[in-house]
């Protein structure tokens, strides 16, 4: 049950995009617009995850170097949310990017693993973030989608600016939100079992360093 709850970060944020779809003032006037936001930091996370996953779990790194890497990494890629921070003019993109940093690495710290297979679900998850990501692309880019409550009419009072498909049709930068985390969430829930299913990692010996 407790492994389960990995896929918990995911899940929630899945909902909130269905929500969305279906009622897109439900979670406040500028949800659809923040939603939007939503996935911009996700696609930096999504290669930030990558590269903070390999110094995790580097092998014959000290861990001063480990965390000196770890805070420069993440210093860089927080340039890129302060960016959207400022073209949005909101500070909440640092939650957000706190926010779904958990749902990338909540499996990569159980206690139960041992680092090698630790290693290997951040690899599969990883692999899995960067294949979903792309599906999701295409299937609202080439599949024709429901608005649901994002009806044309509703459109210009979402607040949004700009052009392009997310701005002109924005049901479709939603949809692309739920189908996104809820194969994440689907994924992190398999890891789950997958876990709770194979051997623990033994414990280290009395008296060992």
């Amino acid at each position: 049950m407790t492994r389960a709850l990995a896929a918990a970060p995911d899940a929630i944020t899945a909902a909130c995009f269905v929500v969305l779809w279906v009622a897109p003032f439900a979670l406040g006037v500028g949800g659809v617009r923040n939603a939007m936001l939503v996935m911009l930091v996700e696609f930096i996370l999504m290669h930030a995850a990558g590269a903070l996953g390999g110094i995790v779990f580097a092998e014959r790194t000290t861990r001063t170097r480990r965390l000196v890497s770890i805070a420069g990494m993440g210093m860089f890629y927080l340039v890129f949310v302060g960016s959207f921070a400022l073209a949005f003019k909101a500070w909440w993109p640092f939650l957000a990017f706190g926010w779904l940093l958990v749902g990338k690495f909540v499996l990569a710290f159980d206690p139960a693993r041992t680092p090698a297979q630790r290693r290997e679900q951040m690899m599969q998850r990883w692999g899995v973030t960067a294949l979903s990501y792309l599906l999701g692309v295409f299937v609202t880019v080439m599949v024709p989608l429901p608005r649901l409550g994002i009806t044309a009419d509703v459109v210009p009072r979402l607040g949004l600016s700009g052009s392009g498909l997310w701005v002109e049709k924005p049901h479709t930068v939603i949809a692309f939100g739920a189908i996104y985390f809820g194969l994440l969430a689907w994924h992190a829930l398999r890891q789950a079992r997958a876990a709770a299913k194979a051997p623990a990692a033994a414990p280290p010996l009395s008296g060992s360093v």
